[in-house]
Protein backbone atom coordinates (compact mmCIF):
# COMPACT_ATOMS: atom_id res chain seq x y z
CA UNK A 1 0.00 0.00 0.00
CA UNK A 2 3.14 2.38 1.08
CA UNK A 3 4.30 2.24 -2.46
CA UNK A 4 1.12 2.72 -4.07
CA UNK A 5 1.06 5.63 -2.69
CA UNK A 6 4.42 6.68 -3.29
CA UNK A 7 3.89 6.43 -6.75
CA UNK A 8 1.27 8.20 -7.12
CA UNK A 9 2.59 11.20 -5.74
CA UNK A 10 5.56 10.94 -7.75
CA UNK A 11 3.35 11.62 -11.01
CA UNK A 12 2.67 15.44 -9.29
CA UNK A 13 6.25 16.09 -7.49
CA UNK A 14 7.67 19.06 -8.80
CA UNK A 15 11.35 18.10 -8.14
CA UNK A 16 12.46 21.53 -9.19
CA UNK A 17 11.28 23.32 -5.70
CA UNK A 18 14.21 21.05 -4.10
CA UNK A 19 16.52 22.70 -5.34
CA UNK A 20 16.70 25.32 -2.99
CA UNK A 21 17.34 22.72 0.06
CA UNK A 22 20.19 21.39 -2.53
CA UNK A 23 21.87 25.16 -2.79
CA UNK A 24 21.15 25.74 1.19
CA UNK A 25 23.59 22.58 1.89
CA UNK A 26 25.75 23.56 -1.06
CA UNK A 27 26.04 27.26 0.49
CA UNK A 28 26.83 24.67 4.09
CA UNK A 29 29.68 23.09 2.01
CA UNK A 30 31.27 26.24 0.84
CA UNK A 31 31.35 27.54 4.14
CA UNK A 32 32.83 24.31 6.20
CA UNK A 33 35.59 23.79 4.06
CA UNK A 34 38.29 25.18 2.68
CA UNK A 35 38.76 28.55 2.21
CA UNK A 36 35.31 28.95 3.79
CA UNK A 37 33.99 30.84 6.86
CA UNK A 38 36.57 30.59 9.99
CA UNK A 39 32.94 30.68 12.81
CA UNK A 40 31.32 28.21 10.57
CA UNK A 41 34.22 26.22 10.15
CA UNK A 42 34.89 26.11 14.14
CA UNK A 43 31.07 24.71 15.07
CA UNK A 44 30.44 21.96 16.78
CA UNK A 45 27.17 20.28 17.09
CA UNK A 46 27.27 21.15 21.25
CA UNK A 47 27.60 24.65 19.56
CA UNK A 48 25.20 24.97 16.77
CA UNK A 49 22.19 23.68 18.96
CA UNK A 50 22.16 26.13 21.09
CA UNK A 51 21.05 28.47 18.01
CA UNK A 52 18.82 25.99 17.16
CA UNK A 53 16.74 26.66 19.75
CA UNK A 54 16.97 30.23 19.44
CA UNK A 55 15.45 29.96 15.19
CA UNK A 56 13.37 27.61 16.69
CA UNK A 57 11.45 29.93 19.05
CA UNK A 58 11.81 33.47 16.89
CA UNK A 59 9.71 31.14 13.99
CA UNK A 60 7.29 30.24 16.31
CA UNK A 61 6.92 34.17 17.35
CA UNK A 62 6.50 34.79 13.75
CA UNK A 63 3.73 31.75 13.09
CA UNK A 64 2.11 33.24 16.52
CA UNK A 65 2.18 36.81 15.37
CA UNK A 66 0.69 35.85 11.90
CA UNK A 67 3.46 37.71 10.16
CA UNK A 68 3.74 35.67 7.00
CA UNK A 69 7.42 37.53 5.87
CA UNK A 70 8.62 37.28 8.99
CA UNK A 71 7.66 33.45 9.63
CA UNK A 72 9.24 32.34 5.94
CA UNK A 73 12.48 34.21 6.41
CA UNK A 74 12.53 32.74 10.50
CA UNK A 75 11.56 28.92 9.21
CA UNK A 76 14.61 29.42 6.40
CA UNK A 77 16.77 30.30 9.63
CA UNK A 78 15.84 27.15 11.08
CA UNK A 79 15.97 25.04 8.17
CA UNK A 80 19.54 26.14 7.58
CA UNK A 81 20.42 25.30 11.24
CA UNK A 82 18.94 21.63 11.18
CA UNK A 83 21.26 21.31 8.07
CA UNK A 84 23.67 22.33 9.48
CA UNK A 85 23.61 20.38 12.05
CA UNK A 86 23.19 17.36 9.94
CA UNK A 87 26.12 18.22 7.61
CA UNK A 88 28.38 18.32 11.05
CA UNK A 89 27.52 15.20 11.91
CA UNK A 90 27.97 13.89 8.33
CA UNK A 91 31.43 14.94 8.49
CA UNK A 92 32.01 13.16 11.59
CA UNK A 93 30.63 10.32 10.20
CA UNK A 94 27.49 9.20 12.52
CA UNK A 95 24.86 9.95 10.27
CA UNK A 96 24.04 11.03 7.14
CA UNK A 97 21.21 13.03 5.64
CA UNK A 98 19.80 10.45 3.85
CA UNK A 99 19.87 8.70 7.37
CA UNK A 100 17.70 11.23 8.88
CA UNK A 101 15.31 11.70 6.38
CA UNK A 102 15.12 7.45 6.24
CA UNK A 103 14.09 7.83 9.65
CA UNK A 104 11.57 10.25 10.22
CA UNK A 105 9.81 9.30 7.06
CA UNK A 106 9.84 5.32 8.67
CA UNK A 107 8.65 6.68 11.69
CA UNK A 108 5.60 8.86 10.42
CA UNK A 109 4.94 6.22 8.17
CA UNK A 110 4.73 3.95 11.56
CA UNK A 111 2.71 6.28 13.56
CA UNK A 112 0.43 6.63 10.69
CA UNK A 113 -1.38 2.97 10.57
CA UNK A 114 -4.66 4.56 9.99
CA UNK A 115 -3.06 6.75 6.67
CA UNK A 116 -0.40 3.77 5.67
CA UNK A 117 -1.75 0.35 7.27
CA UNK A 118 -5.65 -0.64 7.91
CA UNK A 119 -6.32 0.95 10.79
CA UNK A 120 -9.41 2.60 11.70
CA UNK A 121 -9.81 5.86 13.50
CA UNK A 122 -12.74 7.95 13.55
CA UNK A 123 -11.69 11.18 15.71
CA UNK A 124 -8.56 13.03 16.05
CA UNK A 125 -8.16 11.68 19.49
CA UNK A 126 -8.26 8.16 18.36
CA UNK A 127 -5.27 9.62 16.41
CA UNK A 128 -3.42 10.74 19.12
CA UNK A 129 -4.39 7.58 21.23
CA UNK A 130 -2.59 5.50 18.72
CA UNK A 131 0.46 7.90 18.33
CA UNK A 132 1.11 7.55 22.03
CA UNK A 133 0.58 3.73 22.11
CA UNK A 134 3.01 3.35 18.99
CA UNK A 135 5.35 5.90 20.45
CA UNK A 136 5.26 3.83 23.86
CA UNK A 137 6.32 0.25 22.64
CA UNK A 138 9.21 2.27 20.00
CA UNK A 139 10.53 4.11 23.37
CA UNK A 140 9.81 1.05 26.17
CA UNK A 141 13.19 0.47 27.66
CA UNK A 142 14.58 3.46 26.11
CA UNK A 143 13.45 6.51 27.78
CA UNK A 144 13.66 7.75 31.17
CA UNK A 145 10.89 8.78 33.54
CA UNK A 146 8.21 10.24 30.88
CA UNK A 147 10.27 11.08 28.49
CA UNK A 148 9.65 14.68 28.09
CA UNK A 149 12.48 16.93 28.10
CA UNK A 150 13.41 18.86 30.59
CA UNK A 151 14.20 21.87 28.35
CA UNK A 152 11.13 22.73 27.98
CA UNK A 153 9.55 25.84 28.17
CA UNK A 154 7.15 25.12 31.97
CA UNK A 155 4.05 25.45 30.85
CA UNK A 156 4.99 23.22 28.03
CA UNK A 157 6.33 20.83 29.93
CA UNK A 158 3.52 20.69 32.59
CA UNK A 159 1.00 20.20 29.16
CA UNK A 160 2.78 17.60 27.97
CA UNK A 161 3.03 15.75 31.63
CA UNK A 162 -0.68 16.09 32.00
CA UNK A 163 -1.42 14.95 29.08
CA UNK A 164 1.06 11.85 29.68
CA UNK A 165 -0.84 11.47 32.62
CA UNK A 166 -4.25 10.83 30.96
CA UNK A 167 -2.65 9.14 28.28
CA UNK A 168 -1.41 6.68 31.18
CA UNK A 169 -5.01 6.59 32.45
CA UNK A 170 -5.78 9.55 34.58
CA UNK A 171 -8.78 10.80 34.60
CA UNK A 172 -9.39 14.47 32.61
CA UNK A 173 -10.78 16.89 34.47
CA UNK A 174 -14.20 18.95 34.05
CA UNK A 175 -14.45 22.47 33.57
CA UNK A 176 -16.22 22.67 37.28
CA UNK A 177 -13.64 20.44 38.62
CA UNK A 178 -10.78 21.98 37.07
CA UNK A 179 -11.49 25.75 38.60
CA UNK A 180 -12.45 24.18 41.54
CA UNK A 181 -8.89 22.75 42.20
CA UNK A 182 -7.26 25.73 40.94
CA UNK A 183 -9.23 27.71 43.81
CA UNK A 184 -7.68 25.38 46.20
CA UNK A 185 -4.82 26.15 45.25
CA UNK A 186 -4.99 29.17 45.57
CA UNK A 187 -6.60 29.14 49.17
CA UNK A 188 -3.31 26.76 49.62
CA UNK A 189 -1.31 29.67 48.61
CA UNK A 190 -2.35 32.17 50.74
CA UNK A 191 -2.83 29.89 53.54
CA UNK A 192 0.63 28.91 53.41
CA UNK A 193 4.16 30.48 54.59
CA UNK A 194 5.32 32.73 52.19
CA UNK A 195 8.17 33.89 54.44
CA UNK A 196 10.09 29.86 53.91
CA UNK A 197 11.32 30.29 50.08
CA UNK A 198 10.88 26.57 50.39
CA UNK A 199 6.98 26.47 50.71
CA UNK A 200 6.01 29.16 48.88
CA UNK A 201 8.31 27.91 45.66
CA UNK A 202 6.51 24.39 46.06
CA UNK A 203 2.82 26.19 46.51
CA UNK A 204 3.64 28.06 43.57
CA UNK A 205 4.55 25.49 41.67
CA UNK A 206 1.33 23.51 42.29
CA UNK A 207 -0.89 26.65 41.22
CA UNK A 208 0.52 27.20 38.38
CA UNK A 209 -0.04 23.41 37.62
CA UNK A 210 -3.26 23.85 38.14
CA UNK A 211 -3.64 26.47 36.00
CA UNK A 212 -2.03 24.30 33.48
CA UNK A 213 -4.97 22.01 34.33
CA UNK A 214 -7.40 23.94 33.73
CA UNK A 215 -6.19 25.44 30.39
CA UNK A 216 -6.55 21.77 29.33
CA UNK A 217 -10.28 21.49 30.56
CA UNK A 218 -10.75 24.97 28.52
CA UNK A 219 -8.99 23.00 25.39
CA UNK A 220 -6.72 25.62 25.34
CA UNK A 221 -2.73 25.68 25.35
CA UNK A 222 -1.23 27.40 28.59
CA UNK A 223 1.90 28.82 26.42
CA UNK A 224 -0.23 30.25 23.89
CA UNK A 225 -2.73 31.89 25.75
CA UNK A 226 0.01 33.62 28.21
CA UNK A 227 1.93 34.54 24.97
CA UNK A 228 -1.39 36.45 23.84
CA UNK A 229 -1.98 38.12 27.25
CA UNK A 230 1.21 39.31 27.25
CA UNK A 231 1.43 40.98 23.52
CA UNK A 232 -1.87 42.55 24.56
CA UNK A 233 0.00 43.44 27.61
CA UNK A 234 3.08 44.48 26.13
CA UNK A 235 0.83 46.82 23.58
CA UNK A 236 -1.11 48.51 26.00
CA UNK A 237 2.46 49.76 27.89
CA UNK A 238 4.57 50.04 24.94
CA UNK A 239 4.89 53.75 23.24
CA UNK A 240 2.83 54.98 20.37
CA UNK A 241 4.73 54.96 17.43
CA UNK A 242 3.59 58.48 16.38
CA UNK A 243 4.53 59.79 20.12
CA UNK A 244 8.19 58.45 20.23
Amino acid sequence: MEEARTTESDTTLDLGRWDGVRRIWEIIDRLRGEGGCPWDRKQTPHSVQTYLVEEAHEAAAAIRADRKEEAAEELGDLLFMVLFLVHLYEEKRAFSLEDVCRAICEKMIRRHPHVFGDVQVHSAKDVRSNWEKIKEAEKRGKRRGLGIPKTLPALVRAYRIRARQEDAGAASSSLKEAVEMFQASVRDLDSGDLSDPVQAQKRLGHLLYRAVCLARALGRRPEDSLHGYLDALESSVAPNDDQA
